[in-house]
């Protein structure tokens, strides 16, 4: 299993996917599905609340909404092996 090109392919998709990155958002978010999509066929073994995030993300992408991919793909890593999940300090 090899999520550690699986959690990188999710880093980069959120790098392309800053809304103050400039440029082109439709560009980014389709560079960001390819991206995503190649992950998804090279890291087979990747656990499947996983995928079903990134899978989520996409379908976001599909319509432009960003932010909500963005939130799926974050939620996508802690389900990775060796993620720890960060729980806010409470005030």
């Amino acid at each position: 299993m090899n999520t550690k090109a699986f959690d990188r392919a999710i880093c980069d998709a959120l790098v392309l996917l800053r809304t103050t990155a400039g440029g082109d958002l439709a560009d980014q978010a389709e560079q960001a599905r390819k991206c995503l999509a190649k992950a998804v066929n090279d890291s087979p073994g990747v656990p499947a609340r996983a995928l079903e995030h990134v899978a989520a993300a996409d379908e976001h992408l599909e319509y432009g909404e960003l932010m909500e991919a963005r939130t799926l793909l974050t939620a996508a890593r802690g389900f990775l092996p060796g993620r720890r999940a960060v729980v806010p300090a409470r005030a």
